[in-house]
């Protein structure tokens, strides 16, 4: 969030451990939830470098609930929620105060709509904090996520991202606009495990990757893959190298 460097090709590995998205929190009811804890050797946002030293610990939770759902229609579900995720290091990384070890918190409300032809439309308000005072102000990002499962034909699963930040700014002096995309195909699925590539890159539409007195519309690419193991019915233990 705070340390500008620029990165071409972003490299870490993680392990996590997760709930089973959506897990319906009583039968037949509206709310459900999400739960997931990462465990990375580096963590960079968007290509931007946070920490490569030591422990990483990024958990986070979600709780939803579904307003509408039809079979038929332009909008096939929307579902509401809010969530929480934390970046943990070992290091302390720039802590001026405590708790030292909390890098990061972001707080968001959520809106997610499914729409026909297999479109989904989730929208994300984010607020950066960092609670051991590694920047001073939280930023505030509005982002549009719209993704296509095509899973009946090519199964890319591809998906681009429209990042606006309303408050304050992750790089450079001034608040800007940033665009992602990417696809995230899953090349081998079995009872035991799945394997799934990634590829993504990150561009600035606007003031979003700022070098030195100069705008720098590349801001990063990386590739990679997931092997994902199910445990049971409620857990999965996932790996992610780019």
């Amino acid at each position: 969030m705070s340390i500008a460097t620029r990165l071409v090709a972003c490299a870490l590995v993680a392990l996590s451990l997760a709930s089973t998205p959506s897990a319906s929190l009583a039968e037949g009811s509206r709310f459900s939830a999400a739960a997931q804890l990462d465990m990375t050797n580096a963590y960079y946002f968007r290509g931007i470098l946070q920490e490569n030293d030591g422990f990483i610990a990024q958990p986070w939770g979600e709780v939803y609930a579904n307003l509408y759902s039809s079979d038929t229609g332009l909008i096939r579900d929307v579902t509401v929620g809010v969530g929480v995720w934390l970046s943990i290091h070992s290091k302390e990384t720039l802590a001026a105060n405590g708790p030292h070890s909390i890098y990061e918190a972001d707080y968001y409300p959520l809106v997610s709509m499914d729409l026909a032809g297999g479109f989904n439309l989730l929208t994300i308000y984010y607020f950066y904090d960092s609670p051991n005072g590694a920047w001073d102000e939280a930023v505030q990002e509005l982002n549009f996520k719209l993704s296509y499962d095509d899973s009946e034909s090519l199964g890319l699963s591809p998906w681009l991202n429209l990042a606006i930040e309303t408050h304050s700014t992750s790089f450079g002096p001034k608040s800007g606009t940033g665009l992602q995309f990417g696809i995230a195909p899953t090349v081998f699925e079995a009872d035991a495990f799945s394997v799934t590539a990634t590829a993504e890159m990150g561009l600035s539409l606007g003031d979003y990757y700022e070098g030195i007195g100069k705008e720098q519309t590349f801001g990063y690419a990386n590739f990679g893959a997931g092997v994902a193991i199910p445990l049971g019915d409620t857990f999965t233990l996932s790996g992610t190298f780019k």
